[in-house]
């Protein structure tokens, strides 16, 4: 057997305009992420390609003796923001509820708005023409993980910094829930959490016989003020 960490990357500036890096708090996370990994013995690091993925991997390893990252294209996250581009003007124009985010936009309206936009997508009821759909998605995030857990020895240990809807996605495949509830399940998964999973090295498939899940959403190693869930 062999064991496969899917880490959560730590929080991003979310709110700012450039969301795609580490806040304050997130580099903190990453910092304290990186403790533990120290101590876990890992024989390698992946990462997704966004930028708070790669951040997170590079402020864990300041200090620390962590294998060099590999960066696997595959395991970016869903398009969120290209969704909420496309997909919010037709939510004004089915439901009069969200008129107000043209003009007056809470952080509650926007939570109800991006989780509204997330379902209908999540159950490809919603899609945008060249827009990657939830079925794409999922497709997508299998072959980064194939590429990860093929590679593995014999009880040997790996890590992945990614984001929430790709962990949400492997523990579906554990599982074999629908896309919709693999979306659903990413929901709750906090910054630099993690996620483990064990697995046969040799001749891996996702078969209950082959794969397992031992922890979801881990966060002991971070303190209670660095506890956050975006």
């Amino acid at each position: 057997m062999a064991t496969l960490l899917l880490i959560r990357h730590g929080q991003a500036s979310y709110g700012e305009a450039d969301y795609d890096r580490l806040s304050a708090r997130g580099i903190e996370q990453a910092r304290a992420l990186g403790k533990y990994l120290a101590d876990a013995k890992l024989d390698a690091l992946y990462s997704g390609p966004l930028r708070r993925q790669v951040q997170t991997v590079e402020m864990a390893r300041e200090g620390h003796a962590l294998p060099a990252s590999t960066v696997i294209a595959e395991l970016a996250e869903y398009p969120a923001f290209e969704m909420l581009q496309h997909l919010v003007p037709r939510l004004i124009a089915e439901d009069a509820k969200f008129t107000a985010l043209t003009s007056a936009p809470t952080p509650k309206l926007l939570d109800d708005a991006f989780h509204t936009v997330l379902g209908r997508w999540s159950r490809d009821e919603w899609a945008v023409p060249g827009l990657e759909r939830v079925n794409e998605f999922v497709a997508r995030i299998q072959r980064g993980l194939d590429r990860v857990l093929r590679g593995a020895r014999s009880g040997g240990r790996v890590a992945v910094v990614t984001s929430a809807g790709p962990i949400g996605v492997a523990v579906g495949l554990v599982f074999g829930i629908a896309e919709e509830r693999m979306v659903r399940t990413s929901i709750t998964i906090r910054n630099a959490s993690i996620t483990e999973l064990r697995f046969r090295s040799q001749g891996f498939s996702w078969h209950p016989d082959q794969i397992s899940l031992v922890t979801f959403n881990l966060t002991s190693h971070l303190p209670d003020e660095l506890q956050t869930e975006r």
